[in-house]
């Protein structure tokens, strides 16, 4: 919303600091009926183009670009001098030579079609005596001079005397004055003040005859209904009745006409047109003489009509497309013919309100409707500057003048229409209208898009705001100094004790809590973010006092010279240099070394019913502000900020020439060129100083791992800080820092697991566990693979597959949830693993370690003869053993690979087995022990270096000691 103070101070604004952009003054309103002549496709009409100078005469001919006939005399006085003109190809421009603005003391008369040019003198001294003389309209190629004179009997007389290049013609005479309500080449309708007593009547004079017809006679001042004057009639309407002659036989006497509607004011020889007000505004409709068309809507809001001499209608008119023009109107219809419509020429708008909301510039004026337009322009800034889009029409005021309160939030304005308060989305009208019977008094204090705090002139007598609810029309008196955002209420409470409260009031939930507290007897609040302000600190302070929730930190600010004002992450502040000159100042919050900058001095109202012409965003950073040239300025007051298409800081870098991350070059883009400094620090000591500037935004150091001196960096741990500046404003931007790891040694890891699945486990799961052997390192990458038998029955290692890729875990169990694959009886699995460390660098994989799952005995692949028990047993591999205390029973199998490894189970009652391989005993086995152990590895032969067949047998021996025969037999691995 805008928030303005009421300042004196100078009526010129400039920028003193910031990156700025301005977007060009509004073109004028359209000129009104008596400023507007037309004659075939020639058009004429007065405008003022400058805020400083008398109204110009403007030619518009075949619609084609207007042209400038220059200043016009003034006509001030009580009388309608029709200062610019144009009939039948011939343009009248009325002019004096009084710097001060006379009536006019000449007219030239411009012909079209031959551009030769003339003047008649105007013997105008503004004495009324006898001989001086009054310009009263063009009459074609001649001009109508109203001329004072003394008659027979002394007594002060005037006559309306026909001036051409060849004479003086009179026309009427005997009278006190001379009124020209219409006229062309061929005659004119004239208000007669009549001698004695001034009286009225208006007469129609044919100048070709000298005849002259008595139209009406009023009783005062005011002209009748509706006057018609076209090329073939002239005539006056009262009601519903026309009254009309034919100028071609104005002595044959009148005819009456009755109009379809009593609202019809201006004819031409074949359309009667009306107005009618709507809630869009002034609508022109129009329908046929003789009725033989209905009526029409012409689709435009029309600010006035008249009648050209070629029989058509020019009207001042504000269409949908066009923001202001004079246009014709053919046949009832709005023309679009070529030449039948004149875009009025830039002229200086009225500013009635300026507010920003989120980076959006909102201006209301007049200049495109008569009830007045709200203009939207987005604002952005970046490496090429601040920037603004074309102004677009956010919506039409309905009634009245574009008043000067408006606030914005978001999407949604909040407007003044009429005698009520009224909420637009987008455009469109939302929520409930506050309607109220007077809004002299009334402010908006804040505006949150869903709310609105509004000080009328309750607050003066009570100390109240008035909070509004858009969606409900809901209102409630709430304490004044309260402030609105993001959905909330905030306001002071006293507390029993001692000091104020600062509560926030959940306006959707009515739940309460407490914000903060302050010791000081608050002024008006105001909040965005964790952000808090208040305007006054204490009874007649003069200091406002700025805090953030959560923390203990207190800021006093300046509030002598306008209130400060709170915008999302910058203060704005007000200091007086030169009186009256007062500067506002923007001040980044939440950046170390961030000082209030300059933006501009305050511009003065256009007058003291006006609005401000400055505003701030209290949602973006930006302010803007309108200069007497009506050209407004929008400055952007924020610091640059890093954008999302940021890259990611790397974490690390190895400077070891391997060509593999031998720099650290981060990158960071920002929004605004930027001057930056990079520090990097090992502990407390300063290592290395990078600076730059970045004319386009992207910030890119490039550290290569030497120190100031230039000499070698040690490795290690090191901090980075960088400092970021607005490269045209120095507004610092928000600091950013991390950590960095510069790394020389190449990361190695080291891997392990058992040798068989059975020696950590009851089940086919293989436990592998690695672990870092240098600094650093960050993520590991696990791979295996196992050795698989072709349809030829040749065995060969298989493909190596990813079991773990950056994994920051450092152990795993190889057959669990999640594993590639359940581990097989009687398979070998490898396993390596590499090291990633925190310079992005990756080392060599390890030699692979091995683990094998054991055939359990109750595997087809092992054939038992003689006496074996099936026992149960938990603690054994897959929960069971094969038991025999019988000399000679065996077991014999197929061994393929190249070792053979036995589990079986240790028991104080263990026995004796032979192992035989290709008929030859290779080993003897005891398995006594005096406790029991399970899944023991109690036997290792190696077979050989390849993958080869051999026949096995385990045959069951006499007992080492009575009581010592018993074998356990858990499994056998023979590894490949």
């Amino acid at each position: 919303m805008a928030f303005a103070g009421t300042v004196a101070c100078v009526p010129t604004a400039s920028a003193t600091s910031g990156v700025t952009v301005s977007l060009p003054a509004r073109s004028t309103s359209a000129p009104s009926v008596g400023e507007v002549s037309g004659s075939g496709q020639s058009v004429v009409w007065e405008q003022n183009t400058s805020s400083d100078t008398l109204p110009h005469g403007w030619l518009s001919v075949s619609g084609g670009t207007p042209q400038d006939l220059g200043a016009l005399a003034d006509n001030s006085e009580g009388v309608v001098v029709r200062t610019v003109s144009v009939q039948h190809s011939v343009v009248a421009v009325a002019t004096s030579t009084n710097p001060n603005g006379a009536l006019a003391d000449h007219v030239t008369l411009r012909h079209l079609d031959t551009d030769r040019r003339e003047t008649l003198a105007v013997a105008y001294d503004g004495s009324g005596a006898a001989g001086d003389e009054r310009y009263r309209a063009q009459a074609g190629d001649g001009i109508l001079v109203q001329q004072a004179y003394t008659d027979a009997d002394s007594a002060y007389r005037v006559r309306l005397v026909l001036r051409t290049s060849q004479g003086d013609r009179v026309l009427l005479s005997d009278d006190e004055q001379y009124e020209v309500l219409a006229s062309d080449a061929e005659g004119a309708l004239v208000l007669r003040r009549t001698a004695p007593g001034w009286g009225h009547r208006i007469v129609y004079v044919d100048f070709a005859t000298g005849t002259t017809v008595t139209v009406a006679e009023p009783d005062t001042d005011a002209l009748p209904q509706g006057l018609e004057f076209t090329p073939s009639h002239f005539g006056v309407v009262d009601g519903a009745t026309l009254t009309e002659w034919r100028r071609s036989a104005p002595g044959e006497g009148s005819a009456t006409v009755t109009l379809p509607t009593d609202k019809a004011r201006w004819i031409s020889d074949d359309t009667l047109a009306w107005y009618a007000w709507s809630a869009d505004g002034n609508e022109l409709h129009a329908m046929s003489r003789d009725g033989s068309t209905p009526a029409a809507d012409l689709d435009g809001t029309f600010g006035d009509i008249s009648v050209g001499d070629d029989g058509r209608m020019r009207a001042a008119l504000y269409r949908p497309d066009v923001d202001a023009a004079v246009q014709t109107l053919r046949d009832g219809r709005v023309s679009t013919a070529d030449g039948d419509a004149s875009t009025l020429p830039a002229g200086p708008a009225r500013l009635d309100a300026l507010a920003l909301s989120g980076g959006t510039l909102y201006t209301a004026d007049d200049s495109s409707r008569r009830t007045g337009v709200l203009l939207s322009s987005g604002l952005t800034v970046g490496p090429s500057g601040a920037s603004a889009t074309a102004p677009s029409r956010v919506l039409a005021y309905r009634t009245g003048t574009v008043h000067q309160t408006l606030a914005a939030a978001g999407n949604r304005v909040l407007v003044e229409q009429g005698d009520a308060y009224e909420v637009y989305d987008k455009g469109r009208p939302t929520g409930v209208p506050l309607q109220l019977s007077d809004t002299s008094a009334d402010q908006v204090v804040d505006f949150d898009g869903g709310h609105f705090l509004l000080s009328d002139k309750n607050t003066v007598y009570n100390g109240t705001l008035l909070l509004y609810t858009v969606a409900t029309g809901a209102s409630e008196r709430v304490p004044a100094g309260s402030a609105l955002y993001g959905g909330a209420l905030y306001t002071s409470v006293k507390e029993a004790t001692s000091g104020w409260s600062i509560r926030r009031i959940d306006l959707a939930a009515g739940t309460t809590s407490t914000v903060t507290t302050v010791d000081c007897l608050p002024g008006g609040l105001q909040v965005r973010g964790s952000w808090i302000l208040l305007t006054t600190c204490g009874a007649a302070s003069t200091q406002g006092l700025l805090l953030k929730a959560g923390t203990t930190a207190r800021t006093t600010v300046d509030a002598s010279v306008v209130a400060p004002v709170l915008g999302t992450g910058v203060l704005y502040t007000f200091t007086k240099d030169t009186a009256p000159s007062v500067t506002l100042n923007a001040q980044v919050l939440g950046v170390s070394g961030a000082t209030a900058q300059a933006l501009f001095i305050l511009p003065d109202r256009a007058d003291t019913a006006a609005a401000q012409r400055w505003a701030v965003d209290r949602e973006a950073p930006w302010a803007a502000w309108t200069d007497d040239a009506g050209v407004t300025h929008a400055v952007w007051a924020g610091a640059p900020s890093v954008t999302s298409a940021s890259a990611s800081v790397p974490a690390g870098f190895s400077p070891n020439g391997d060509g593999s991350s031998d720099t650290w070059a981060p990158v960071w883009a920002y929004n605004r060129p930027v001057t930056w400094t990079l520090t990097l620090t090992s502990g407390t000591t300063r290592v290395r100083t990078l600076t730059g500037t970045a004319s386009g935004g992207k910030v890119a150091p490039v550290w290569n791992g030497k120190n100031d001196a230039g000499g070698t960096a040690a490795e290690g741990a090191y901090t980075w800080t960088l400092a970021v500046k607005d490269a045209a404003t120095g507004v610092p931007a928000p600091g950013v820092s991390g950590a960095l790891a510069l790394r020389r040694t190449v990361p190695a890891a080291t891997v392990t697991t058992p040798a068989l699945a059975s020696d950590a486990s009851t089940r086919a799961v293989i436990p592998v566990s690695w672990a870092a052997k240098t600094a650093g390192v960050t993520s590991y990458d696990v791979r295996w693979q196992v050795a698989t038998r072709s349809s030829t029955g040749a065995w060969t290692l298989g493909p190596l597959k990813t079991w773990r890729s950056r994994t920051t875990t450092k152990s795993g169990s190889f057959g669990s949830a999640g594993s590639p694959v359940t581990p097989q009886p009687g398979l070998t699995y490898r396993f390596s693993v590499r090291a990633h460390d925190d310079a992005g660098q990756t080392g060599a994989w390890t030699a692979a370690v091995t683990s094998g799952v054991p055939v359990d005995d109750r595997s087809s692949a092992l054939a038992f003869h003689g006496t074996w028990g099936k026992p149960s047993v938990a603690a054994a591999w897959s929960g069971t053993e094969r038991v025999s205390a019988t000399q000679g029973a065996s077991v014999s199998f197929t061994a393929d690979g190249t070792r053979l490894r036995i589990v079986a189970t240790r028991t104080p009652g263990g026995g004796r087995f032979a192992v035989v391989v290709d008929g030859v005993t290779v080993g003897t086995v005891n398995t006594y022990a005096s406790t029991t152990g399970h899944r023991k590895v109690v036997f290792t032969h190696t077979l050989g270096t390849r993958i080869t067949t051999h026949k096995a047998q385990l045959k069951v021996l006499t007992g080492s000691a009575p009581g010592r025969s018993t074998v356990h037999l858990d499994a056998v691995m023979v590894t490949r």
